[in-house]
């Protein structure tokens, strides 16, 4: 199995001498899954346009406290930008060829000791660098990048995954794809972490069922892809383990005007962890962050409709993203 990865690792720096080790049931790690919208990155006329939002991410990152990272679709300089700001996170991450988009894992070295990381593609060979699924016609070589890490902390050893699975199709090709990707996921979780505790974060472009929140009643089935994940007793979806749940019917994904409560059917970011380890997850508390904020507009116009008077210097509110962070807080007890 191929373990090496098309990865940055930045000044890591890496050294558990004299840390302390406390009892695992002491020790929370707040983990964040988080579609931060990469490519619109340079485009100026865009309202994802990463100058006007990038104090926000940097902002809610920060206030969040989050232990480790999961982004998608995020690019090496808005991955720089934040830890430039926030300098107690390193990132790794696995390139897209077509997009430069990542796959990054952000952790804090002063509490966790970085073992070993790769990453594999979705495809008939998911060992060869950018290669893609044969039935994908838009050639997307997506992937997932994993860490092994040990917790300075409390001692425990674990992994985690962040992926990005097959989105924009539509019908049997969709669902045939996500279900390639959820197959061949579990299978490396299984085979790379085995018994080890191991978390999984990502944009999955698959949701759960989901219920009305004013009637009650069934607006649509968990899709294919979504029940595919959760077959074989391999992922646990931290938000029906937590204990408290903030915010747990809304959508992690209102676009980018999408502001305050919007809940949809689009709940496709989540936080995993494995069924095989040999021990317990106690998980504390899982949200769906909702924040938007006013931005000052950067670019010479946007190409959102309902904004389309905004120009340079002008106020907005909006999303960070097109998708919502969404954390889950689990306890490691071997």
């Amino acid at each position: 199995m191929k373990r090496t990865a098309i990865f940055v690792a930045l000044s890591l720096g890496l050294c558990s001498c004299g840390a302390s080790v406390s009892s695992p049931g002491d020790v929370p790690v707040k983990i964040l899954t988080y579609n931060i919208e990469g490519p619109s990155a340079p485009n100026a006329n865009s309202i994802g346009y990463w100058p006007n939002r990038k104090d926000g991410v940097i902002r809610l990152i920060d206030k969040g406290g989050f232990d480790l990272i999961g982004t998608q679709e995020t690019s090496r300089e808005m991955l720089n930008d934040i830890v430039e700001a926030l300098p107690k996170y390193k990132w790794i991450g696995a390139f897209r060829a077509a997009s430069a988009s990542v796959n990054a894992i952000l952790y804090q070295p002063d509490r966790f000791e970085l073992l070993e990381s790769g990453h594999f593609y979705y495809s008939p060979t998911p060992d060869v660098d950018f290669t893609y699924d044969p039935d994908d016609p838009q050639k997307k070589d997506l992937n997932c990048i994993w860490a092994k890490f040990r917790d300075k902390r409390s001692g425990v050893v674990f992994y985690h995954f962040d992926t990005h699975l097959h989105a924009f199709q539509t019908g049997p090709v969709r669902d045939t794809l996500r279900c390639r990707d959820a197959r061949l996921l579990k299978q490396r979780i299984a085979s790379i972490a085995g018994k080890t505790f191991a978390v999984c974060t990502g944009d999955f472009n698959c949701s759960e069922a989901f219920y009305s929140n004013s009637t009650g009643e069934l607006v649509h089935e968990a899709h294919p892809g979504y029940v595919e994940l959760r077959k074989g007793g391999v992922l646990l979806d931290t938000r029906t383990l937590a204990k408290e749940k903030i915010n747990e019917k809304e959508g992690s994904l209102p676009g980018w005007l999408g502001t305050g409560t919007s809940p949809n059917s689009r709940k496709y970011d989540h936080v995993f962890v494995s069924a095989l380890a040999s021990g317990k997850y106690d998980v504390t508390r899982y949200e769906v962050i909702t924040e938007s904020a006013e931005m000052t507009h950067h670019g010479e116009t946007t190409t959102a409709k309902s904004l389309k008077d905004i120009k340079n210097g002008d106020k907005f509110t909006a999303n960070f993203s097109d998708h919502r962070p969404v954390t889950a807080t689990v306890i490691f007890r071997p």
